[in-house]
């Protein structure tokens, strides 16, 4: 007399489902934990921009006014930018200082530059 155990299994067993939603739930939280982290550096490369066109716009203002002494600061959206320009001959030279702050702590930019007086 044999006994023939041939049971057909069709479906996830509760321990399969389990562990399958065990694996989607890491996979979701690692996910999130990059989404974070994505949103941290975008924050910090606008402010960055920012910077970057406040110090722009300092310097070509300066070079506009051609080979005179002048000094200012402008601040946009927690950016400060401070400015001297001072003329050298036939040359007008922008020092600049731009300070802002990102998740990684404060930056201080330091830019020096020359154009011929106009």
């Amino acid at each position: 007399m044999s006994n023939d155990y041939s049971i057909q299994r069709t479906g996830f067993v509760l321990v399969e489902a389990l562990i399958a939603l065990l694996i989607i739930g890491v996979v979701f939280l690692a996910l999130e934990g990059s989404l974070t982290l994505v949103l941290r550096s975008l924050a910090d490369s606008e402010r960055q921009a920012i910077a970057t066109r406040v110090s722009e716009s300092q310097r070509e203002r300066a070079f506009a006014a051609g080979c005179v002494v002048g000094f200012g600061s402008d601040s946009v959206n927690a950016v400060v930018a401070d400015w001297v320009a001072s003329p050298a001959g036939s040359l007008v030279q922008v020092t600049q200082t731009v300070r802002y702050s990102q998740k990684s702590g404060a930056r201080v930019e330091h830019y020096l530059a020359t154009s011929i007086c106009r």
